[in-house]
């Protein structure tokens, strides 16, 4: 917008004009008045121009021309300033609306890429359709078009200027101020409408992650038999934290990062229950049960094979192997050789293995990870499960002597206190 020219210097037969030639508050009245009183405007309007023009014509009677510009200069320049004033508003609620069409078209979008992969059973149907309808309205709203202000009026800046220039640009000030006004009202409407169905949009989707993470606690509980691995990755979905978790908090990613999870651990679940059909699992059974048993608490996940660590159970070895993770509560997935099931019942070696894979998963406990990576052991892993195994009464072969040696004695009295 143009600069509001400095008022000319006013003639001192101006300064003595009557006070009641233009009054400022009917200005001040007219230019605020709200988007509703167009016919008050009007009228105001009506009695503004002939009290102008009286006046000029009685300074111009009296040969006062340069008065008569003066009053309609400042008269002008005080119209600008207060349609300037609108203008800012109206210019700052085009920004509003425009950041409130980018919020309800992300949040449409949010919404939608949930609803399109939701799936039975992963959060309630009833809260899916109100996500659903309110990502709808929320797009559609952000398909608002926003309205482009009327063109500025190109005013007349010269440095001597007719009267009648000014009450025309007067008029046209007044004009313009009174659609910038109304449509101040609209945008700010049209911004209010968009930002609550924007929120609307977000609230459902919120909700509708909520529900399904409660269908996943539910079957969590249901599925106590699947692994360890695959329950923790449904308990991060439903906590939408844990390592490993990258998805942001109730997107469509995080949605279907815990979908996947759940199918995952049902089919977990459901191999472990046909395991534990097969004959196998009668010797196995209850050497995983024995593990738990001395792992204090530690999760421990199992696999068996019938070559472990480049052992084949056929050629008579008793092997195994164990990862341990400090995450989670800590837990640790040990893998046994066939060979073990074989002979646990009649072979303490078979059973030291299993103790030595145990005690290698005992580090992820806080009071004894600093046993471990303290100086009689400076993080040995063998040296420390084969000590543990010893302290734990199985002073065998098949403790981790065999493999890797005997510990000190120091060893072994430092992992007994693991015990």
């Amino acid at each position: 917008m143009p600069e509001i020219p400095t008022a000319p210097d006013a003639p001192a037969d101006a300064l003595d004009a009557p006070a009641e030639v233009l009054p400022d508050a009917t200005a001040d009245a007219l230019l605020d008045a709200p988007a509703d009183a167009s016919a008050e405007a009007h009228r105001r309007t009506s009695w503004w121009v002939p009290v102008l023009a009286v006046s000029i014509a009685v300074l111009g009677a009296t040969g006062t021309y340069l008065g008569a510009g003066y009053v309609a200069h400042t008269v002008r320049n005080d119209h600008i300033a207060k349609s300037l004033e609108i203008e800012q508003r109206a210019d700052d609620a085009v920004g509003d609306l425009k950041a409130a069409i980018t919020r309800a078209d992300s949040a449409g979008q949010n919404g939608a890429a949930i609803t399109a992969i939701a799936v039975d059973g992963l959060g309630t149907a009833d809260l899916a359709g109100v996500l659903e309808a309110a990502s709808a309205s929320a797009t559609e709203l952000a398909a608002t078009e926003v309205p482009a202000l009327p063109e500025p009026i190109a005013y007349d800046e010269s440095a001597v200027r007719p009267a009648w220039v000014s009450v025309v640009e007067i008029l046209e000030t007044r004009e313009r101020a009174q659609v910038l006004v109304d449509e101040l009202d609209d945008l700010t409407m049209a911004t209010f409408d968009t930002e609550a169905a924007a929120a609307a949009a977000d609230t459902a989707r919120v909700a509708f992650y909520a529900s399904a993470a409660e269908s996943a606690a539910a079957l969590l509980d249901a599925n106590q038999v699947a692994t360890y691995e695959t329950r923790i990755a449904v308990q991060h979905g439903i906590d939408q934290s844990g390592d490993g978790w990258l998805e942001a908090r109730d997107s469509s990613g995080a949605y279907r990062a815990l979908a996947t999870a759940v199918d995952a651990m049902r089919a977990s679940a459901g191999a472990e229950q046909a395991r534990r059909a097969e004959a196998d699992y009668a010797a196995r059974g209850p050497i995983e049960d024995f593990a738990r048993s001395i792992a204090h608490g530690v999760n421990l996940d199992f696999v068996w094979a019938n070559v472990v660590a480049g052992k084949s159970s056929d050629d008579n070895w008793y092997a195994g192997t164990a990862l341990y993770r400090y995450g989670d509560g800590g837990w640790a997935t040990i893998e046994l050789s066939h060979s073990i099931g074989w002979y646990f019942t009649d072979d303490i070696n078979a059973k030291a293995v299993v103790v030595h894979e145990v005690g290698h998963a005992q580090v992820v406990r806080p009071e004894c990870e600093p046993l471990y990576s303290g100086p009689v052991f400076n993080g040995d892993d063998e040296m420390w499960a084969t000590a543990w195994a010893i302290a734990s009464g199985y002073d065998v072969d098949g403790s981790g002597i065999q493999a890797y040696g005997r510990p000190s004695d120091a060893q072994i009295a430092e992992a007994g206190k693991c015990i």
